[in-house]
């Protein structure tokens, strides 16, 4: 076998083959891709073939018989299985002569690592580790910017897109010197840039961080802790406040920068009525209006919507009195259902009436309690409607005439007592409800008359009209003493029950 590569071996020495061997040695070391074609194969334009005869296989394994030219199609070599060393991503597709070659034994250089084949363009500046951002399958670095996290600036915001280069000047050709991570060292031209409010003038040139974000220079936001900026404050321009560009000792009270809109005010006006000058409270930093005041006088239902001038003097902001009447005296005397006056009702309004209406006033009848029907009724039902006098407190009093009319039974010839409340109840007249000592549904008995005859009275009853004698001497064959009168019967069943 040795005999045989002998003058391939001659060849190697010749000028052309060594320039073709140092191109691929070159093109080994700078990762440029070798001709298509399978991982055995040969290119001649690489020069002559590297002696092999210490292959771990047969020649004709890749050899065709007849010819040292032509080899087999359908070769195939486990690169692990063979020398323990598995071949992943390009490596599996790289030819066998960019790693087998006559530099020397493909182990010393496989034990330096990466660099043993791959020139470090980065010129040791990142380590030795190439694995800890490339990966085998090619030379493109994965997941760059969640590397990136593990050092000292983690890529966020604009400088997640921003080219390697704008902070590392040399990453064209792979050089990453370590850069600064303060944001001056890139930003001085937006520095000098920010004009409104001038940066430099003011002393700014540190810090960005605490106004702008990663995001963009644009919305910036300032702490501002003496003055939280919030509601229209946080949308307003520093110059707003920050007279001449001059930050320093601006007063921090509302009216240093309000005074014209305090003194403007006419409705109500603040400088008459003697409002003070502390706007926050009323107003809030949202807007002026609407402006709440803690009104010492609780403004509820309607006088919530009213205008100041309702009740204030627009003069002297003064107000007549804090009593109902001092404001409603009017709607007292001109009320006429009742004539409040007439009937020398109480000034104190607030003891009928609430704030959301006159309507619907509830008086307190504390006399006689307004239930059911009485409820609905109007103050003249009761009440003459010029002395406001009532005939009395006694429900009979009002309605005599309902007892007078009534025939079923008549209450007047039964000798019923007049208090209607006994029976009566305030919803209606119907239904009314008797305290009958008597079962009412004794026997057959349906109507009144049923027991008490005609005309109804309480002493005109009989239980002989129903109880025939005949009937009742059989039931009572065996009583001692037995009577057949209605008086007997009431004392013996004085409940109706047969026992």
């Amino acid at each position: 076998m040795t005999t045989r590569l002998l003058p391939w071996t001659r060849r190697l020495l010749r000028p052309a083959p060594l320039l073709a061997l140092g191109w691929l040695l070159t093109a080994c070391l700078v990762n440029l891709p070798a001709p298509e074609g399978p991982v055995h194969s040969w290119w001649e334009g690489h020069g002559a073939v590297i002696p092999h005869d210490s292959f771990p296989m047969e020649c004709d394994a890749c050899h065709l018989p007849g010819t040292w030219h032509e080899l087999r199609e359908d070769f195939t070599f486990d690169h692990e299985a063979e020398t323990g060393v598995a071949l992943e991503g390009a490596h599996d597709r790289a030819r066998c002569l960019r790693c087998h070659n006559d530099r020397g034994p493909v182990a010393s250089f496989a034990a330096r690592g990466c660099r043993g084949c791959h020139e470090d363009r980065h010129q040791g500046r990142l380590g030795s580790d190439c694995a800890a951002c490339h990966e085998q399958e090619d030379w493109s670095v994965r997941e760059a910017i969640a590397r990136h996290d593990q050092t000292r600036f983690p890529l966020v915001g604009a400088h997640a897109s921003a080219g390697c280069f704008a902070c590392h000047p040399g990453a064209e050709v792979g050089r990453y010197d370590r850069a600064p991570v303060e944001c001056i060292a890139c930003h001085q031209q937006d520095l000098a840039q920010a004009t409104s409010p001038d940066h430099r003038t003011q002393g700014w040139t540190q810090g960005c961080q605490e106004c702008h974000s990663p995001v963009a220079w644009s919305g910036a936001w300032f702490e501002h802790p003496q003055f939280p900026l919030v509601g229209a404050h946080a949308s307003a321009s520093c110059s707003s406040c920050h007279q001449n560009e001059v930050y320093a000792g601006t007063p921090r009270d509302c009216a240093s920068c309000h005074l014209d809109d305090f003194n403007g005010t006419t409705d109500p006006s603040h400088t008459l009525a003697g409002f003070g000058t502390t706007c926050e409270a009323c107003h809030s930093p949202q807007g002026w209006s609407p402006s709440s005041w803690s009104h010492p006088w609780p403004l509820t239902g309607a006088h919530g919507s009213a205008s100041c001038t309702s009740c204030h003097d627009l003069a002297s902001f003064q107000v007549a009195g804090t009593s109902c009447v001092d404001c409603h005296l009017s709607d007292y005397l001109g009320t006429q259902f009742p004539d409040h006056e007439q009937f020398s009702f109480s000034t104190a309004c607030d003891s009928c009436h609430s704030t959301s209406s006159w309507q619907g006033a509830l008086f307190d009848h504390r006399s006689w309690p307004l239930t059911g029907a009485h409820a609905g009724a109007t103050c003249t039902a009761c009440h003459d409607p010029v002395t406001a006098a009532v005939p009395g407190s006694d429900c009979v009093d009002c309605h005599l005439g309902d007892y007078l009319a009534t025939q079923d039974p008549d209450h007047q010839q039964a000798g019923f007592p007049t208090t209607c409340q006994s029976c009566h109840g305030t919803s209606t007249w119907d239904g009314a409800s008797f305290s009958h000592r008597f079962p009412r549904n004794h026997g057959n008995a349906s109507t009144c008359t049923s027991c008490h005859g005609s005309p109804v009275t309480p002493s005109n009853w009989s239980c002989t009209q129903c109880h025939s004698q005949g009937e009742m001497n059989d039931e009572h064959d065996r009583v001692g003493g037995y009577t057949y009168s209605s008086p007997a019967c009431l004392n013996c069943h004085p409940n109706g029950d047969d026992d």
